[in-house]
């Protein structure tokens, strides 16, 4: 080729393609957004069930609160047992829905009560919940009865799958 051909060779500029835009978005980034949503809605739901078992145990805490004012005021302790005791049933049959446990006698409502405690707590307090509960003079520690109960209410309140209840 002759150089005075190719400088008169009509020849353009050299054009780039144009930049892929914003929209549409890669798939990398819709599973990003994906995952992100799955997080989002599986700590609100998080946050509700924890909000939830807030308040029932504040609920909880405070009957139990009115119990031992009460216990102060009147000073009986048969009356006090029968308070704590009806506590521990009306939330076992409607807070853990469990009727059948709630009807449970003797030894059986204790293993019930101390199942999923760290600690048998309601053991030193077997004859109280059960057959003292119905004797004119009854002789406990009204701090371990409370200390118990506030252990049980707390557990099954704040930690309900942790429970190995059937």
């Amino acid at each position: 080729m002759n150089p005075t051909n190719s400088q008169q060779l009509p020849l353009r500029d050299v054009h780039l393609p144009t930049e892929p835009g914003f929209w549409p978005l890669a798939p990398g980034w819709w599973v990003l957004a994906a995952i992100v949503l799955v997080l989002l809605l599986g700590f609100v739901i998080w946050w509700h069930r924890y909000r939830q078992r807030q308040k029932k145990w504040q609920q909880m805490r405070q009957l139990l609160l009115t119990i031992q004012q009460d216990y102060q005021t009147h000073g009986h302790e048969t009356q006090l047992v029968r308070d704590v005791s009806n506590l521990l049933r009306r939330f076992t049959r409607h807070e853990l829905n469990k009727p059948q446990a709630a009807s449970l006698l003797g030894q059986p409502w204790i293993d019930f009560l101390n199942r999923d405690l760290s600690e048998p707590v309601f053991d030193e307090l077997s004859s109280a919940l059960n057959t003292d509960l119905y004797q004119q003079q009854l002789h406990l520690s009204s701090e371990a009865l409370f200390r118990a109960a506030h252990q049980f209410l707390r557990h099954h309140c704040l930690h309900p799958n942790r429970g190995g209840h059937d």
